[in-house]
């Protein structure tokens, strides 16, 4: 009897939380429908962390700058954070030929003692900008040729604080087709967060903020570090009241590249696993449902009922299924569709490992090494 009240609620369990996914992200699309397009030209600034990325600085600021968006209303902040490559000299080059390029350059020197990491660069990007919105994105990424058009827009309601957006992963390889599913998944999941009033993540690769409210939290300096400064901002803007907006919009996507190997993909899960812990008693809800589907697989397994795991596991791709497909037809990723299902079964084992990785407490990113206390 045990073993059937387990079997059963390990899948109502995952069924709830897809349906409570599922529900969110649809009400956070639906309020695409009634938007209309860019009335005027406010003044944008494109903020560009860049710490040792001579192989992708490029690209990136030369995506920014083919934007449709009025060249005269925007400006490219690239932010050095002490490269010790030759990312500066690259950026140089780029000013040359891009009028709006501007770059700040972070030295041990001048670096802000008390504002470590990547909340840093931004900060010091924010701070010499222009623009009235500010918009962010990861040097190793590119942007949709109207990305600060589908961005700005969604300013157009004075209430809107914050905008997230999708970023999509390159590859063609297994490996980087299970991540772009991955990335598809965990956005929406951030999405129905917001659709749900439960801020619950979002990717600094591909977000923004109106300066005034940047301005009036008192920027990264008076909010508490994070090694997620993403999510840390998105909690800090929700707190003021101000709306969020978390779009699923083609034009508003940016690329960026996949982890390489099993090492780098573990490091990534891991920052995100410790800042995650940020969401409190939400965080906790997810892994109780992943908790649950393991729960049902093992007892199966232990009472000599292999097929009740072959169920177990069918419903959940069921689940994440009716939850990643509507988003990547919206996003126009419909070849990954066929890739759901590998990667759903990837997930559920990534997700037995990501708890144990919460007990390493040394955070590294970009060549820097941050303890969470």
């Amino acid at each position: 009897m045990a073993a059937i009240v387990i079997f059963i609620s390990s899948i109502c369990i995952f069924c709830l939380r897809s349906l409570y996914f599922g529900i969110g992200a649809f009400i956070e699309r639906r309020k695409m429908l009634s938007e209309s397009e860019l009335k005027h030209y406010p003044f944008v600034s494109v903020i560009v962390p860049a710490r040792n990325e001579e192989n992708n600085i490029q690209a990136c600021i030369e995506s920014i700058a083919k934007n449709s968006f009025p060249n005269e209303h925007f400006e490219i902040i690239a932010v050095n954070d002490r490269s010790s490559d030759d990312t500066g000299k690259i950026l140089e080059n780029l000013q040359r030929k891009i009028t709006n390029l501007k770059i700040q350059t972070i030295t041990n020197v001048t670096a802000n003692k008390n504002l470590r990491g990547k909340p840093g660069a931004i900060e010091a990007g924010i701070k010499a900008a222009k623009g009235s919105i500010i918009l962010m994105t990861d040097a190793d990424c590119t942007v949709d040729e109207h990305w600060i058009a589908a961005i700005t827009k969604r300013y157009e309601d004075e209430d809107v604080g914050l905008v997230a957006s999708f970023t999509n992963i390159q590859g063609n390889s297994i490996f980087e087709k299970i991540q772009a599913v991955e990335w598809a998944y965990m956005h929406t999941m951030g999405s129905a967060g917001i659709g749900l009033n439960q801020p619950m993540g979002c990717y600094g690769n591909n977000m923004s903020v109106r300066k005034n409210d940047f301005d009036n939290l008192g920027g990264y300096e008076n909010i508490k570090f994070s090694v997620t400064e993403d999510l840390a901002l998105l909690q800090a803007v929700n707190k003021t009241g101000r709306k969020i907006r978390y779009i699923t919009d083609p034009d508003a996507d940016v690329n960026t590249l996949p982890c390489k190997n099993l090492k780098e993909y573990f490091n990534q899960h891991h920052r995100w696993a410790i800042g995650g812990l940020k969401i409190g008693w939400k965080a906790a809800i997810f892994v109780l449902a992943s908790s649950a589907i393991w729960a049902g697989i093992i007892t199966a397994f232990i009472i000599g009922q292999p097929l009740w795991a072959g169920i177990i596991i069918l419903a959940r791709i069921i689940c994440d299924f009716t939850v990643i497909a509507p988003t990547l037809v919206t996003m126009k990723k419909i070849p990954l569709i066929p890739w759901i299902i590998p990667s759903v079964i990837f997930f559920t084992i990534v997700e037995a490992i990501v708890p144990f990785l919460l007990l390493n407490k040394n955070i590294k990113w970009k060549g820097q090494t941050f303890k969470k206390h």
